[in-house]
C-alpha cells in the first residue's frame, strides 16, 4: 500500500474554476504541425490555449516502461506546446459498459451479431478516487477495420434514475482509429447515450480532454509490444481524482485530465456525480464487432487465460485509491463477466500475496478458435 497526499492515479481532479476555464476555451493555437512516420498528424498547440490548465499531482503516478518515443528533433514541438492528435476516425463507436454482476456464458443469443460488444470483465464496488494497474500489450487480431479489441479500466459513478458516468483508458487495436495498438482515453457523462463535445467521446475526437504532457497523448502508438513466447511489455495506467480533475497517468507521467465538472449535468448535483468520486471500478477486455457473423477478433494475445504468462494477456498489481488517498488491492468482489467462454476466458487471482498483488490473465481467439484469423 502507498499513500498519496490526496491524489493518486492516472487521472486527477482540479479546482472547479480551473475546470470551467478549460471547458470554456476557444480555438486552440497551433505552433507547429508534423506528420509522424506512422502517418499520424500531430498539432503542437500552446498548452495555455486550452484555458487555465490545472497543475498535476505533486508526485509521479508510478510505473515506467521502455516505450519508444514517437518524436525526434524534427517532429518535437517548441517549448510551451503539447501534442494533440489530429482526428482521423471514420466511425466513432459508442462504447457500452459491462454488466455489474457475475455472468458466465453468452448473453447474446441472436444469430445476427453486428454491433455487439463482448467482455471478459471484473469489477469492485467501493467509493474511490481512481486506480491503477499494469496491462500487457499485444497487437490483437481484428477481423474487420471497424472492429476493436482492447484492455482497459473504467472508473465509474452510478447515478440513480440516470445511469452511469465513466473515465476510461487502456490500449486498443482499432484500425478505424489507427492501424497499430495505441493508448486511448474515453469519457462518458450521459450513460453512453451519444458522443459529442463535453458529453462523451474518444481521445481528442471531441472536446473535453486537456493535454498536459509532451510525450504521452491519447492516440499515441504503443511500442514495443509483447511477443508470444518472448519479451513481455506493459502499459501502466492510473486514474486519479485530484483537485477537481480526473488525471490520467501513463508509464510514470501525467498525460492530461478531464475536468471533473464535465460530469455535473442533467440537473444532478456535484455530490451525486463523478465530479466528486467514483463508486465502482472495472478492469476488463472488450471486443466490438461490426460483422454479422460471430467474430473471430482476438482478445489480448488471442491465447486463452489458462495459457498463462508469456502467452496470454494479463493485468497485474491492480489497485483502487480509497477516499483517504491510499492505494488498496483490488478484490474483484463485484464478480466476473465472461460473455462467451467458448471464445474468451479469465483466470483471476485477487488479493494474492505475491509480487503481482491482485492480477488476472484473460483473452481468447474468437470464433473458430484460430489465433490471428
Amino acid at each position: 500500500m502507498w499513500r498519496i497526499p490526496s491524489i493518486i492515479g492516472l487521472v486527477a481532479i482540479f479546482c472547479q474554476s480551473i475546470g470551467e476555464a478549460a471547458i470554456q476555451t476557444g480555438r486552440l493555437r497551433v505552433a507547429k504541425s508534423v506528420t509522424l512516420d506512422n502517418g499520424q498528424v500531430i498539432d503542437w498547440v500552446y498548452k495555455d490555449s486550452q484555458g487555465l490548465v490545472a497543475s498535476p499531482p505533486p508526485f509521479l503516478p508510478g510505473g515506467s516502461g521502455p516505450m519508444r518515443s514517437v518524436f525526434n528533433e524534427t517532429t518535437i514541438g517548441p517549448k510551451g506546446t503539447v501534442p494533440i492528435l489530429r482526428s482521423s476516425t471514420k466511425n466513432a463507436r459508442v462504447k457500452r459498459p459491462p454488466l455489474t454482476s457475475t455472468s458466465v456464458g453468452p448473453r447474446i443469443t441472436e444469430r445476427q451479431y453486428s454491433g455487439q460488444h463482448w467482455y471478459v470483465s471484473t469489477a469492485e464496488t467501493t467509493d474511490n478516487l481512481g486506480g491503477s494497474a499494469f496491462l500487457s500489450m499485444f497487437k490483437a487480431f481484428v477481423a474487420e477495420d471497424d472492429d476493436f479489441s482492447l484492455l482497459q479500466t473504467a472508473v465509474i459513478r452510478g447515478i440513480p434514475n440516470f445511469g452511469i458516468q465513466t473515465v476510461e483508458a487502456g490500449w486498443i487495436n482499432y484500425p478505424d482509429q489507427k492501424q497499430s495498438p495505441h493508448l486511448f482515453t474515453f469519457f462518458n457523462t450521459n450513460n453512453y447515450r451519444t458522443i459529442g463535445d463535453y458529453l462523451a467521446g474518444w481521445n481528442t475526437e471531441v472536446k473535453g480532454w486537456v493535454q498536459v504532457d509532451r510525450q504521452y497523448f491519447p492516440g499515441i502508438e504503443l511500442a514495443p509490444l509483447s511477443v508470444v513466447g518472448g519479451d513481455q511489455h506493459e502499459l501502466h495506467v492510473r486514474y486519479l481524482l485530484h483537485n477537481a480533475s480526473w488525471w490520467l497517468g501513463v508509464n510514470g507521467r501525467w498525460a492530461g485530465y478531464y475536468p471533473a465538472n464535465l460530469f455535473t449535468t442533467n440537473g444532478n448535483s456535484a455530490e451525486a456525480t463523478l465530479e466528486t468520486k467514483s463508486d465502482r471500478i472495472n478492469w476488463y477486455g472488450e471486443i466490438f464487432q461490426a460483422e454479422s457473423a460471430e467474430t473471430t477478433t482476438d482478445m489480448g494475445s488471442g491465447h486463452y487465460a489458462a495459457d498463462g504468462y508469456g502467452r496470454a494477456a494479463y493485468m497485474h498489481n491492480i489497485t483502487y485509491t480509497d477516499m483517504g488517498g491510499n492505494d488498496q488491492n483490488y478484490d474483484g468482489s463485484q464478480g466476473t463477466q465472461v460473455d462467451d467462454p467458448q471464445r474468451y476466458s479469465i483466470d483471476a487471482h485477487f488479493l494474492d500475496n505475491g509480487s503481482w498483488g491482485s492480477y488476472f490473465f484473460l483473452g481468447g481467439p474468437g470464433a473458430g478458435g484460430q489465433i490471428g484469423s
